[in-house]
C-alpha cells in the first residue's frame, strides 16, 4: 500500500520488542524491519524482514547499521538497546537527515540519562525528586548506608550490588574492572518500585504517563500492574517539561511511604514493560509515530490495576530456513 510506513526496530529479541512488532503489524499501516545481535532472536521471523547485526559496543556496528539504513530507507528508526541509541542518533543526523526519523528522545537527553551520574545531576538541578547519589570515587566518608552501587553506564542488573558499610564499598571497588569514578553509589530507597512509561511525541507533547508497579523482577519485570498514581504522573510530566526529552522514555522509581516518587534511573527508550502499556489500552509506539506523521490521536487513557504475568513460550522454525534467512548459510556453520 502506498501509505505504508516502514519502521526499523533494533533489539528484536526483547520481550517488549516482540509485542511492539505484533501491535504495529495489527495496525495495517506499517512495514516492520528488525535487527538484533543475537543470531537466534525470536523477533526476527515476526517482522517483514530481520537482520543479525553486531553488538552496539562493536566497532563494526556503525558501518553495518549505515548499510542497513541505506538498503531499507525506513521512515522511522526505533533503537531499543542503550549502547545503540547515541550511535543511531549521530548516524542519522550526519547521513540520513530528513530521510529517517529517530523515534527516541533528543540526543542530548539520551546521553545524559544513559550516564547515571549525569542523570542525577540534571534531575537534582531541576528540583526533581531523585535518589541521592555520589560518585564512587568521592563516596567514602560522604555517602549514607545502606546503599547500592552500580556502573554509571549499563542496563539490567549488571554490576549492581547492595552495600551496607564502607567496608563493603571498598571490597566492591577492589574487585571492580573500571576506575572508581565510573561507578555511582546511590541511597537504598524503601518502598514500592515502579517502571513508568512517559509517552512523549517528538514535538514534545506528553500524551500519557503510565505507572506500572513492579511486583516481581528478574533482570526485567516478570510481574507488574498498572496503577493510577497522580504523583508519579506529575513527575513524568515535570521531567519532560523541565528537561525536554521530546521523545518517549521510561522512568524507574520508588514510591515511598509518604507517597513521594524517587527516581533512580531514566531509560531514554521504550522499556520491556511496553507490553503492559499496550495491554492497558495505550499503544505508546503507534501514537508517537502517528503524531510524527501529523495524524491525530485520541485522548490516551489506560486501564489501572491491570496485572501482567510474564511467561516464556517457544518458537519452532525449520533449521535450514532459519539459517538461510538470518545467517546467510544453508548449514549455519
Amino acid at each position: 500500500m502506498s501509505n505504508t510506513r516502514r519502521v526499523f526496530i533494533t533489539g528484536a529479541g526483547g520481550a517488549g520488542t516482540i509485542e511492539i512488532i505484533r501491535a504495529l503489524r495489527a495496525k495495517g499501516r506499517y512495514e516492520i524491519v528488525v535487527a538484533d545481535a543475537s543470531p537466534y532472536s525470536a523477533g526476527l521471523p515476526l517482522a517483514d524482514r530481520g537482520y543479525v547485526i553486531p553488538f552496539g559496543s562493536s566497532p563494526e556496528f556503525r558501518g553495518h547499521m549505515r548499510e542497513l539504513l541505506e538498503r531499507e530507507r525506513p521512515a522511522f528508526m526505533i533503537p531499543l538497546v542503550d549502547e545503540e541509541i547515541p550511535i543511531v542518533h549521530e548516524l542519522v543526523a550526519s547521513e540520513f537527515r530528513g530521510k529517517v526519523t529517530v523515534v527516541a528522545p533528543r540526543l542530548e537527553f539520551c546521553t545524559s540519562m544513559l550516564d547515571k551520574w549525569q542523570m542525577y545531576q540534571r534531575l537534582s538541578a531541576q528540583g526533581l525528586s531523585v535518589a541521592r547519589t555520589w560518585l564512587a570515587s568521592e563516596a567514602k566518608g560522604k555517602c549514607e548506608f545502606p546503599a547500592i552501587i552500580k556502573p554509571r553506564e549499563g542496563r539490567g542488573s549488571r554490576g549492581f550490588a547492595y552495600i551496607d558499610s564502607e567496608k563493603d564499598l571498598n571490597a566492591y571497588l577492589a574487585e571492580a574492572n573500571l576506575p572508581e569514578d565510573r561507578y555511582i553509589v546511590q541511597e537504598r530507597l524503601l518502598g514500592a518500585e515502579y517502571t513508568t512509561s512517559v509517552v512523549v511525541t517528538l514535538a514534545g507533547e506528553t500524551l500519557a504517563v503510565v505507572p506500572k508497579e513492579v511486583l516481581s523482577k528478574r533482570g526485567i519485570t516478570q510481574l507488574g500492574a498498572t496503577r493510577a498514581v497522580p504523583a508519579i504522573e506529575r513527575l513524568g510530566r515535570d521531567i519532560q517539561s523541565k528537561l525536554r526529552a521530546d521523545g518517549p522514555f521510561n522512568v524507574q522509581l520508588v514510591l515511598d511511604k509518604a507517597g513521594i516518587p524517587w527516581v533512580f534511573e531514566v531509560n531514554p527508550r521504550y522499556s520491556t514493560t511496553v507490553a503492559l502499556t499496550l495491554a492497558a489500552g495505550i499503544d505508546e509506539v503507534d501514537c508517537v509515530l502517528r503524531a510524527a506523521d501529523g495524524l491525530p490521536n485520541e485522548p490516551q487513557r489506560f486501564q489501572p490495576d491491570l496485572l501482567m504475568i510474564r511467561y516464556q513460550t517457544q518458537l519452532y522454525v525449520p533449521e535450514a530456513e532459519w539459517n538461510r534467512r538470518f545467517l546467510g548459510t544453508e548449514s549455519g556453520a
